[in-house]
């Protein structure tokens, strides 16, 4: 049910029933009453039947009471235990025609989210499709190894990813600690290819990835996840890596518009190939996000550190540093929006191989990594592009490192057109 309909509920259930002032017991129906709606509000629905139910047995004409009831036995998936108590309202004859209506309206409602709640299991597509230019292609994805005295090579191309993603989900919620747990599982499977015109074949990217895993949700107070993804990685037609990660998260939501998680990936890489077998081992991911939602979703703003292990067996391969990045999006006009993606991102290594001063001393590796991304983004919402979305962003990189070889930039562009089926 919507947050419009809900609040249009309450609002006509207020000014529609009251409790009676004669009552002997009405300030202690009132103060019973109070404690049961502070308790559904704050997520212990079992108490708030439970106090409600125990309200209605001492007076069962306090229609106002058996509305509510009806709102938490909703928010439980007991929808013929919401529909009886709306019934009863409804066929009273002393029940005002303007809260006649509502309960209509609240009755259809009801019948929507059963339906949804029926459906356990979700499927969708989603398919983007573009061009880009590229220049700097020779020292990407990051993961790759960089060979010392590489040199800048642009290129453009074409890029392509389709994903099909699943969610199914228990029929009932869990109950846990008196609040309702809704339990699912998300799936999804992602190609990815990145293709080029030019001579640059060595460096056409795919990638097939599978992710899956559980997720526990509380009813507007928080959410856990565990995920296992394995990536295959490809280079032209020649197998390049394997990862299997495992990404745990947790987020608290605050209001609904303000959030923070916590997660961990934890990620087994094997190369391919004996060249890049220094790169093999465990790479270890620790953040925390906080995201923040202003007027009505139309603007955004996320935040956030990383701290980053790559693993590599080869000391003079092996990084580690923190991350430290911000972002944000605006909605300009109805169907658009435009974001912007800042981070700084430091890499410590071990030690360092072949890299001595005139004096014998060893230069250990250190560089800086600072990348900033503006894009922008359309929905057509009618004629033959309906549904499709149009894209375009910019990125640039600018690599700070305390050896010459390793000192670098790039600039990308992309355009494209997506969809969701």
């Amino acid at each position: 049910m919507t947050k419009l309909t809900l609040t249009g509920f309450f609002t006509c259930v207020f000014i529609g029933f009251s409790f009676p002032v004669h009552a002997v017991d009405s300030l202690d129906a009132e103060q019973l009453f109070n404690e049961a709606m502070e308790l559904r509000n704050s997520g212990d629905i079992i108490n708030s039947i439970q106090t409600f139910e125990t309200l209605l047995n001492q007076q069962p004409g306090l229609n106002r009471v058996r509305l509510e009831l009806a709102v938490a036995y909703q928010m439980l998936r007991r929808y013929e235990d919401a529909r009886d108590q709306l019934y009863r309202v409804l066929n009273d004859p002393d029940t005002p025609d303007n809260v006649r209506l509502t309960i209509t309206a609240y009755l259809a409602q009801l019948g929507a989210d059963e339906k949804i709640a029926k459906q356990r299991a979700f499927g969708s597509f989603y398919i983007s499709a573009g061009i880009f230019t590229d220049s700097n292609v020779n020292i990407a994805p990051s993961d790759i190894l960089l060979t010392s005295g590489s040199t800048e090579i642009d290129a453009t191309g074409s890029a392509l990813l389709l994903n099909y993603s699943h969610r199914s989900k228990a029929s009932k919620p869990l109950i846990f600690d008196n609040q309702p747990i809704d339990f699912r599982w998300n799936s999804s499977l992602t190609a990815y290819s990145k293709m080029h015109t030019g001579d640059e074949n060595d460096y056409n990217l795919h990638v097939l990835s599978l992710k899956t895993g559980p997720q526990l949700l509380s009813s507007n107070n928080w959410s856990a996840e565990l995920n296992f993804k394995l990536d295959k990685i490809y280079f032209d037609a020649n197998p390049y890596a394997d990862y299997l990660s495992l990404n745990p998260r947790f987020t608290l939501i605050f209001d609904k518009d303000l959030s923070i998680s916590i997660e961990n990936t934890t990620v087994v890489r094997e190369f391919s190939n004996a060249s890049e077998s220094g790169l093999e081992g465990i790479s270890k991911l620790y953040g925390m996000n906080i995201s923040k939602i202003f007027n009505s979703k139309t603007i955004g703003i996320d935040g956030g550190v990383r701290y980053h292990s790559n693993g590599a067996e080869d000391g003079h391969l092996n990084a580690n540093g923190l991350e430290v990045y911000l972002s944000g999006y605006l909605q300009p006009w109805e169907q658009g929006k435009t974001y912007l993606n800042l981070s700084s991102r430091d890499y410590e290594y071990k030690n360092s191989e072949n890299n001595v001063t005139g004096s014998g001393s060893t230069v250990i590796r250190d560089e800086t990594e600072a990348k900033a991304t503006l894009g922008v983004s359309h929905r057509f919402t009618n004629g033959s592009l309906k549904a499709w979305s149009l894209n375009a962003q910019a990125s640039y990189t600018e690599n700070d490192s305390n050896l010459i070889d390793y000192n670098y930039d790039r600039t990308i562009i992309e355009i494209n057109m997506s969809r969701s089926f």
